[in-house]
């Protein structure tokens, strides 16, 4: 019986090469021969399955129809209207943008999902606006709210798809996306409550993540402290 001379495996008089590592096998003692039959096939044919997004997407639409039509059902025959029944519906079509719509659907570029994310959310927030009598929060708070987290998501976005820039760089490119998101957010919830434009917390929150953009843009160009770093954290 023979072992591998690598990772020391016990090895089948059948075996040529190592079935953990690869490496072949020296035997000068035991030549190899080719059994009669080989205990295993010698290739694997990979069957390449594809998913029909087409039939899936039907697929899923049939089904969240169905609870759909049932609470539509159930509320029209309860209460002779359409009440509480319309929050379900909205949900079910928010569960589908925000779900399916990135698993069954191909776009070219990946910015579109947070484009329907968006989308989708403020017009079931609309729906609830319009149930519940009250447009003014929805106007001037929800959706500028809604727009500034979408550009948040899209600056993150082109941060993590430029792989050609330096890690650094694009670290630091989503903590600048994330100072200037809590600077906004201040503002637009001092214009919602008509308080005077002026930074308080959003301030205190946005300095460090600026520093840090600024310390790690520094870092990138300081190429031997970068690799004095990455031996010493074993990077």
């Amino acid at each position: 019986m023979s072992y591998c001379v690598h990772c020391g495996v016990e090895l089948a008089p059948s075996e040529r090469d190592c079935p953990l590592c690869g490496t072949r096998v020296m035997d000068p003692a035991c030549d190899w021969q080719r059994p009669a039959e080989m205990p295993y096939p010698e290739t694997v044919d990979i069957q390449k399955t594809r998913i029909d997004r087409r039939y899936a997407r039907q697929l899923m639409a049939a089904v969240l129809m169905v609870p759909a039509f049932i609470v539509l059902l159930v509320d029209l025959v309860d209460g002779w209207g359409l009440t509480w029944s319309l929050y379900v519906v909205g949900g079910l079509m928010l569960f589908y943008c925000w779900l399916v719509v990135p698993v069954l659907f191909k776009f070219s570029r990946p910015y579109a999902y947070i484009i329907i994310d968006v989308v989708s959310l403020w017009t079931y927030l609309l729906l609830i606006a319009l149930l519940t009598g009250g447009m003014h929060w929805l106007v001037y708070l929800v959706l500028p709210l809604l727009a500034l987290m979408g550009l948040l998501a899209m600056g993150v976005l082109l941060a993590l798809r430029r792989q050609q820039w330096p890690a650094l760089v694009r670290t630091a490119l989503i903590c600048a996306f994330c100072g200037l998101f809590l600077i906004g957010l201040e503002l637009l919830i001092g214009w919602y409550l008509n308080r005077p434009f002026a930074l308080r917390w959003s301030f205190y929150a946005a300095i460090p993540l600026g520093v840090i953009a600024l310390m790690l843009l520094l870092l990138d160009r300081n190429k031997p402290l970068k690799q004095e770093i990455k031996k010493r954290l074993f990077i």
